[in-house]
């Protein structure tokens, strides 16, 4: 994690020389402190982000956000920024509020469908994109093995007290990886969920991209539709898959889309497990519940016959005993 007291003076020193506002390191509002050396900081009608080389992925930030913003995305446009010693960073970005989609978790389905609708329009636009900037490496077979495996130590061995290896030897959860990694990629997010789409002036903004890598679109959607922060019920996700499809004008594969699903929530529900246990934020472990309800459900939805389908069977198995 980030070292705040020193995020702090670097983003005073740095909101200073830009907007020329006096700003004493302790008078920021601290946005975020997540679990990736980054810290989010707001004052002066600005935002401020300092960063770490804790995660590979945090020095991707620029490139991506200039690269979108270029393309005509909705994204925050880069003020100012510098680099720092030993692969770190900071820069300001444009504040764009405080509303995002998991803040409207209590609004009434009207709104939150309204709210969705904009970030379709956001997103679809984002797929067709061909980056000329770096980008993370793509999802293969590995990185698909790798939340697998990372899901198999935090949430089973850990938070279950199950047999990670057990899980891990089953065949057709590699035979899921290697299934979704020879189908056609394109741009992804890699970490499409609720708290990453902000609102604003009726339209949909993305943050938080330095993730982005080459990928399935589904998995974004499935990021977003089964987001344990939201618990979105069945009818509402089963809406927003059909407007989904009405607006991308292309059919959505159930089979691709199940599978991704399952992968986003064995990714998160290891992230939940990991952060809540080893960085003692207990209340991530307050989303596993919602978590496992919703890759039951993805699971369970997979079409039968599909090569996802002894994959989401072995998953019913752990989570039936």
């Amino acid at each position: 994690m980030a070292d705040t007291s020193q995020a702090k003076a670097i983003l005073a020193q740095l909101i200073q020389q830009h907007t020329g506002a006096v700003v004493q390191p302790d008078t920021l509002q601290q946005v975020s402190a997540g679990a990736s050396g980054r810290s989010i900081m707001r004052a002066a009608g600005v935002l401020g982000i300092h960063w770490t080389s804790q995660r590979a992925d945090n020095n991707s930030f620029l490139p991506a956000a200039r690269g979108l913003a270029a393309a005509g995305l909705r994204v925050p446009t880069i003020l100012a920024a510098i680099a720092l010693p030993d692969d770190c960073g900071a820069c300001l970005v444009e504040d764009l509020g405080e509303v995002d989609i998991l803040s409207l978790r209590q609004a009434p389905w009207a709104e939150r469908r309204a709210a969705y609708e904009q970030a379709f329009h956001t997103l679809i636009p984002f797929y067709r994109q061909t980056p000329d900037w770096p980008l993370q490496p793509p999802f293969d077979a590995g990185l698909y093995r790798w939340e697998q495996e990372y899901f198999a130590e935090h949430l089973i061995g850990r938070h279950l007290g199950g047999d990670t290896a057990a899980f891990l030897a089953q065949p057709e959860l590699q035979a899921m990886a290697d299934w979704l990694a020879g189908l056609p990629r394109v741009p992804v997010h890699r970490d499409c969920q609720s708290q990453n789409i902000m609102l604003k002036d009726g339209q949909a903004w993305l943050i938080d991209f330095q993730g982005m890598r080459y990928g399935r679109k589904e998995y974004d959607l499935a990021s977003l539709l089964y987001d344990p922060y939201m618990k979105l019920s069945k009818a509402e996700r089963d809406e927003l898959l059909q407007l989904w499809q009405q607006m991308d004008a292309a059919p959505l594969p159930a089979d691709v889309y199940a599978a991704c699903a399952m992968q986003r929530l064995m990714q998160a529900l290891g992230a939940f497990a990991n952060i809540g246990y080893n960085q003692q934020r207990s209340w991530y472990l307050d989303l596993i519940p919602t978590g496992l309800a919703a890759l039951r459900h993805a699971a369970a939805h997979t079409p039968a016959h599909s090569p996802a389908s002894p994959a989401a069977a072995c998953i019913l198995k752990l989570l039936d005993t």
